[in-house]
């Protein structure tokens, strides 16, 4: 790696990111993945994605949402880390992190959350050595069939 690099999404990045989503998502057609993506974008200006690159390659991606909750206040929750797999255990992962956890700071966010996939042991382990505990269930209802 020649410099690793942290910054916001422009959009000549947004298919880059959708193709390392498809690393998390591998049942979801990239076509899905990019309608999500830009709807994201479209709906919620408040999203923030963030791009880790090697040079201009685009190694690792994130998003993280500033929202309220009565329980908790401000809080910043992390969404889809993906790290391409031939870049895995170098770090990415945890720059993403810690560039999530400095705007959150910035922001006065009283917390930090985020979702794991049941199965995903891998990435129980990482979040749990930075930090992250296990504090409640993410309980889910479909209502509709889910696009993939």
């Amino acid at each position: 790696m020649s410099s690793l690099s942290i910054r916001p999404l422009e959009e000549r990045d947004h298919l880059a990111a959708t193709g390392l989503l498809v690393h998390l998502n591998p049942d979801c057609s990239t076509d899905v993945l990019i309608k999500r993506f830009r709807t994201i974008l479209a709906d919620h200006p408040h999203y923030l994605p963030i791009g880790a690159f090697d040079g201009e390659t685009m190694i690792g991606f994130g998003g993280a949402w500033i929202a309220t909750k009565i329980w908790c206040g401000r809080y910043l929750e992390v969404d889809n880390i993906v790290v391409h797999p031939e870049h895995r255990s170098s770090g990415i992962g945890s720059a993403l992190m810690e560039y999530f956890e400095k705007i959150a700071h910035e922001r006065d966010c009283n917390i930090a959350v985020l979702d794991s996939y049941t199965s995903n042991y891998d990435s129980h382990r990482f979040y749990h050595r930075h930090g992250y505990q296990i504090w409640g269930f993410h309980f889910v209802k479909p209502l509709a069939s889910i696009d993939r």
